[in-house]
């Protein structure tokens, strides 16, 4: 991902790596690498990975009130 801090504001960052159980300096080096994927809405989500009760894809994922969605795959 380029660019990160037109995607991702610091409270974001922090907010989400503490469910992900990550530093934000981990955090910024997965978004980097795509290896962790951001979402600016549920719909974009949605069209990647479906509506589905649970996803095996992924390891964690976390919505924030904003409607973006983090997700870490395995």
């Amino acid at each position: 991902m380029k660019d990160i801090a037109h995607t991702v504001h610091i409270g974001e960052l922090i907010a989400v790596s503490k469910v992900f159980h990550l530093n934000p300096v981990r955090m910024i080096t997965l978004l980097e690498n795509d290896l962790m994927e951001v979402f600016e809405n549920k719909e974009d989500f949605l069209v990647k990975y479906g509506n589905k009760k649970s996803y095996d894809e992924l390891e964690d994922w976390c919505e924030l009130n904003n409607g973006k969605i983090f997700t870490k795959p395995k």
